[in-house]
């Protein structure tokens, strides 16, 4: 039942822009629920990436079959230059990211400026054009902030993408195609460190994670269509306020 309820909270909060490290934080530190088990995070950050490349496998393998024709080193290129900046945080700053787990005052205030932040969606001109190069850095910056818990990925990615002037389905497409490199390099690394065979053990949660996080794309597909990233905000802004009131 625990590995239920943590892949099915995995799967929600990873692509909806409301923080998946902060909810995990959170429940670790009221209900003791997402106890630290390095295995089960990685079975949970594969099902999930596994949710990522079957919802955009058209995207992807169109992708593929221009690279093979050497169409499409351009848009590789911007997941690369994406990628960075994420990579710089990780490396230089982790002690910092994992001190930030563990005060729920900065969670908190995180949460609320993360709120801010999908809230100005809603101001965001709606423009067609694609990604460009100081697009894909920009938003790659974005994606570094959100290393911290509270932080969103996907609510900060795309909306910067928005506020970029880039389509909103592209900056969808993109925000998801960017976390790919992070969470496969991520994940290879710690499969070395804690062995294939361990993650066995945590097939419930992470088929969980993978059902809940594909319809949660779907979910997440529409709102950005419709142009409603903003409703989470408010979500935000109560969340992170309880947490700074009882929890700070």
């Amino acid at each position: 039942m625990k590995e239920l309820i943590i892949g099915i909270m995995q799967g929600l909060t990873e692509f909806l822009p409301v923080s998946s490290s902060a909810h995990i934080a959170i429940l670790e530190h009221y209900f003791g629920i997402f106890s630290k088990n390095l295995s089960r995070e990685v079975a949970l950050h594969l099902a999930t990436l596994l949710a990522v490349l079957i919802y955009f496998r058209v995207r992807l393998w169109r992708l593929i079959i221009d690279w093979l024709k050497g169409k499409s080193l351009g848009y590789l290129l911007y997941l690369t230059l994406g990628s960075i900046p994420a990579g710089i945080i990780g490396l230089f700053f982790e002690s910092k990211v994992e001190e930030a787990f563990s005060s729920l005052l900065l969670i908190g205030i995180l949460l609320i400026i993360n709120g801010f932040v999908i809230l100005s969606s809603y101001w965001a001109a709606n423009r067609k054009r694609p990604v460009n190069w100081l697009d894909s850095i920009l938003i790659g910056v974005a994606q570094a902030c959100a290393i911290f818990p509270g932080i969103s990925r996907s609510g900060s990615t795309i909306t910067t993408g928005l506020h970029l002037g880039v389509e909103p389905q592209e900056a969808f497409t993109f925000s998801f195609l960017l976390s790919v490199p992070a969470i496969l390099g991520a994940g290879l690394l710690e499969i070395r460190k804690v062995g294939i065979a361990s993650l066995s053990s945590h097939w419930l949660g992470a088929l969980a994670a993978f059902i809940v996080g594909y319809f949660a794309l779907i979910l997440l597909d529409r709102i950005i269509k419709r142009g409603k990233l903003y409703i989470f905000a408010p979500y935000l802004f109560i969340l992170g306020l309880l947490i700074i009131i009882f929890g700070g």
